[in-house]
């Protein structure tokens, strides 16, 4: 099945938000892992949960399937509305193009990638509702990026684990050990583990929101700087997205930390390590009067040995060090 046969819509949650009805939700029973976990924390979040009656069956359960309000990883099924398993033949997969590095061919999806695509700007919703729509939607991508397509790559065998303790390992830990035969408490188990979903989640979406505002932010800083070679920021925050996706000709970042003014540099490429412009290498390593004496601008404070990051005590010298850089030296 086509990946774009899975629509996202904010519609998807009308007739779940009838608050006076208990509403019904459906995944299999057994271990779980973390894409049934995952799904079932998105579904909480988007649904309001916490704010509502609703019941969890772990079964298999045919009948039981059938009355559900949602069911995911289970019952043979995705209509991207109701019903959400991945197990069947037709199920759908991404594109190559939105496979994780070094993995191959397609990644089917799991019921964490299948209720995220549905409900995921429902939960970016409910917990960033001042955001715009383009705003809502890179978010939402970078979660899918971030957590979602790692999760469904490992559950269909597509990658794996990486050795120690990981997302997928540590969700693992809440099911009872093999050998105790007790399913009374594994559902009990399995909201413990939602929680901790729960928890990464948000502090996964709490840096983006973070970093879109960032963007506002640099925008407005750039427009201020005198120089446009050297960007002058009010505090430290994420600033090499935006100079990339702007297609600025800045080399060198400064602002306030600790008491101190920072100069840093900018990579070549957003990812990369090589810099658009390195410090005096006659300044690498020095520090205090040594590299006041080799600078020549009282309140020098420090510079890397790599040239790639230095310090100073006052805004006035951080942007001498900065000009006297991009002087030629």
């Amino acid at each position: 099945m086509p990946d774009a046969m899975i629509t996202l819509s904010d519609s998807l949650t009308e007739g779940l938000m009838d608050r006076n009805k208990e509403l019904l939700i459906v995944t299999h029973n057994g271990r779980f892992h973390i894409d049934d976990v995952f799904a079932f924390t998105t579904l909480a979040i988007a649904l309001d949960l916490d704010n509502r009656p609703f019941k969890v069956e772990r079964t298999r359960d045919t009948d039981i399937i059938e009355k559900a309000d949602i069911v995911f990883d289970v019952g043979g099924i995705f209509d991207g509305k109701r019903r959400f398993d991945h197990h069947q033949i037709g199920a759908p997969e991404r594109d190559i193009k939105q496979t994780p590095k070094g993995i191959e061919g397609t990644i089917p999806y799991s019921s964490a990638g299948l209720i995220w695509r549905a409900f995921g700007l429902d939960v970016i919703q409910k917990l960033a509702p001042d955001l715009d729509d383009k705003s809502r939607k890179i978010a939402h991508n970078v979660i899918e990026k971030a957590l979602v397509i790692p999760i469904d790559a490992i559950d269909n065998g597509k990658m794996h684990p990486e050795n120690g303790l990981n997302f997928s390992s540590i969700i693992n830990v809440f099911n009872p050990p093999w050998d105790t035969d007790d399913s009374s408490t594994q559902l009990e188990r399995f909201f413990e583990a939602s929680k901790i979903v729960r928890t990464v989640l948000i502090y996964q979406l709490n840096i983006e929101f973070a970093r879109l505002r960032a963007i506002g932010c640099t925008e407005e800083a750039y427009k201020e700087s005198p120089d446009k070679r050297i960007l002058m920021l009010p505090r430290w925050m994420p600033h090499i997205y935006p100079i990339f996706a702007n297609a600025w000709g800045t080399q060198l970042v400064i602002y306030p930390a600790e008491n101190e003014w920072r100069i840093g540099t900018v990579p070549i490429r957003m990812h990369g390590n090589d810099r658009r412009k390195l410090f005096p290498a006659s300044w690498g390593g020095l520090e205090g009067e040594a590299l006041t004496a080799e600078t020549g601008i009282p309140g020098s404070k420090f510079v890397h040995k790599g040239l790639f990051i230095a310090v100073a005590e006052t805004k006035e010298a951080a942007i001498a060090m900065a000009e006297k850089t991009l002087g030629g030296y």
